[in-house]
C-alpha cells in the first residue's frame, strides 16, 4: 500500500458474531498484531455471486494476480477486494487513494454495504457508521492520512 492510500475491512453484520456500529474489534486481534477478518466470514458460506452483480454494475473489474481474488475499481487508486475460497467469500476490504476524488467510489461502497448488511472497520478496528461524512472524517483523521500530509506539499504534490 502506498503512502497516499488507506485500507479498510468490510465484515458482515451477522454471522458468528453480532456486530454493530461503534463496536471495537481489538479483541479479535491474533497475537495482538494481526486482525483475522476471515473469522467473520467463515461460517456464513456466502457465495461470491451474491456480490458480483452489484459490483460489476457499479465498478470496473481490474486484473487480479490470483484466481481467488477479485478487484473492483482500480487497484492503483480506489478499489474493493474480495478474497474467496471455493466460491465463498473469505475476506472483503477496500482502499481509498487520497490523491483522487473518491466521493463517488465511497458513496457506491456505502450503498453496497447497506444492501448486503455489511460493516466498515477502520485500522483501529472500530466499526464505522455507514455514513459518508463519518467515513470521510475517519479517512481524514487516519494515521495514513497524517503521514501522507507530512510528505506532500499543500497542493498535493510530493515533497
Amino acid at each position: 500500500m502506498s503512502i497516499y492510500q488507506n485500507s479498510y475491512f468490510i465484515v458482515p453484520r451477522r454471522g458468528n458474531y453480532s456486530l454493530f456500529e461503534g463496536l471495537n474489534l481489538k479483541s479479535f486481534l491474533e497475537d495482538d498484531t494481526l486482525f483475522e477478518d476471515d473469522l467473520f466470514w467463515d461460517n456464513l458460506r456466502l457465495p461470491i455471486k451474491e456480490f458480483e452483480s452489484y459490483l460489476r454494475k457499479n465498478f470496473l473489474e481490474d486484473a487480479s494476480w490470483s484466481d481467488d481474488l477479485k478487484i473492483y475499481g482500480n487497484n492503483e487508486t480506489n478499489c474493493i477486494k474480495l478474497i474467496f475460497e471455493n466460491g465463498f467469500v473469505n475476506s472483503v476490504s477496500f482502499r481509498v487513494n487520497f490523491k483522487t476524488d473518491y466521493s463517488k467510489f465511497l458513496n457506491k461502497l456505502i450503498e453496497f454495504c447497506e444492501r448486503n448488511n455489511l460493516l466498515v472497520v477502520d485500522n483501529d478496528l472500530n466499526i464505522l457508521y455507514l455514513d459518508y461524512q463519518v467515513i470521510v472524517d475517519n479517512i481524514n483523521s487516519s494515521k495514513a492520512f497524517e503521514n501522507y500530509k507530512k510528505f506532500t506539499r499543500p497542493d498535493g504534490a510530493d515533497l
